[in-house]
């Protein structure tokens, strides 16, 4: 071989070796703690399933606008979708009792069973864990890498939550660091273990109080550049500003323990969580889903359960401790990671937008809107270019 053609071929063999060993050289110091944790290939929150075991899209077959939308959003951000037919209340009618003066509509009803048949699929496959998604939701390009951080402020809850509780009962607060997982055990999960819900897409929800049965622990996360200023806190224009706006400083997200949580837009349930959602509420329907959901987290169940006095037994000698379930381990963050589209002339099969008189169109909470941006990702533009829908000073999206 001619020496121009040796040198050739060794300058082409050399810079791509270049190019891996610079990428890994100016990794952020923040990356590279995250990515030293041992966690295998199959819970990694960069995989196509975010970390979760499956993903899971609940579509109505006759809604094949939104499944052909989502499923196109899912394939820009490079994640795998497994679909879970939608039932419509008319299906179920037949075989629900309403026991309680709960929601009535036939979305509330078709809604509910079609989650209960996500759950029945998590427990008949034993998924470790598996992420709950309807089909109308938005979320950001940047999703891996915020999921990323989050998973580390759900692994320090879980552990704080249980070896620090003085700790929690005067501040209630802690900030996360990169080197705050410095030293701890291996993870066999990205998210942590023992959880039962990890409640990602939301339209609402509170810290929780000191009267609460769940934890009051926050963990927050500082300098959030996919956080929205505080103007853009708000799930549609008829709410209320996010509490979060005022009591932390802009760019501020917090996980804690789900508190007053409203919408079901997307959540994550482990394999216990899933058996423990199904023995509860398969045969059980009082309103509609994520209030049932709300409710359970908030461990309102349980305590009703507890102090209802068995058939033949006084109050104070119902059901013991031993056979109580424990409170339900169920996170939640704000501003959420996952929330609505309100797309042009669409509309909820379970309510209305807004109440249905909601205007604008467009994703709470949602700075890099996936939806918004798809044309640019579909064309493999970078994120340099992608379109932010909430800038710090942009107008709202609300009309």
């Amino acid at each position: 071989m001619p020496p121009y053609r040796r040198g050739f071929a060794v300058i082409c063999i050399l810079i791509p070796l270049l190019y891996l060993y610079w990428e890994r050289l100016t990794a952020s110091d923040t990356l590279r703690k995250f990515r030293s944790w041992h966690i295998g290939d199959t819970e990694d929150v960069f995989n196509n399933t975010l970390g979760f075991s499956k993903i899971f899209v609940i579509n109505l077959p006759s809604r094949t606008d939104r499944r052909d939308s989502i499923a196109l959003a899912g394939a820009v951000s490079n994640l795998t979708f497994t679909w879970i037919d939608g039932i419509s209340g008319d299906e179920v009618e037949k075989y629900v009792s309403l026991d309680h003066d709960g929601a009535r509509s036939s979305g509330a009803k078709g809604s509910w069973r079609s989650h209960m048949n996500a759950l029945q699929a998590i427990v008949a496959e034993n998924l470790t864990s598996a992420l709950v998604l309807e089909d109308d939701i938005d979320w950001d390009v940047r999703l891996k890498s915020q999921l990323q951080t989050y998973s580390s402020a759900s692994r320090t809850w879980l552990r704080e939550s249980k070896v620090n509780k003085h700790q929690i009962e005067l501040s209630g607060t802690m900030q996360l660091f990169p080197a705050t997982e410095a030293g701890t055990e291996a993870q066999k999960t990205a998210y942590g273990e023992g959880w039962d819900i990890q409640w990602l897409g939301h339209c609402g929800t509170d810290f929780p109080d000191d009267e609460s049965l769940i934890s009051p622990l926050r963990i927050t996360i500082s300098n959030d550049e996919t956080v929205p200023a505080p103007k853009h806190l708000k799930p549609h224009p008829f709410a209320m500003p996010d509490k979060l706006g005022e009591v932390y400083p802009p760019h501020t997200r917090v996980v804690h323990a789900s508190s007053g949580n409203v919408c079901s837009l997307a959540y994550a349930v482990s394999q216990q969580g899933a058996r423990k959602l199904l023995s509860k509420f398969n045969a059980h329907y009082d309103t509609q889903w994520d209030l049932m959901l709300q409710k359970w987290c908030e461990g309102k169940y349980e305590a009703e359960d507890k102090y209802r006095p068995k058939s033949g037994v006084g109050h104070d000698e119902g059901a013991t401790e031993e056979n109580q379930e424990k409170v339900p381990i169920c996170l939640t963050v704000q501003p959420p990671l996952f929330s609505h589209h309100y797309a042009k002339d669409g509309a909820s099969n379970i309510l209305g937008q807004g109440g249905g008189y909601a205007k604008g169109t467009g994703t709470p909470y949602i700075r890099l809107s996936v939806r918004q941006n798809l044309e640019r990702l579909a064309a493999g533009m970078p994120e340099s270019e992608m379109v932010d829908q909430l800038p710090d000073d942009g107008d709202t999206i609300w009309k």
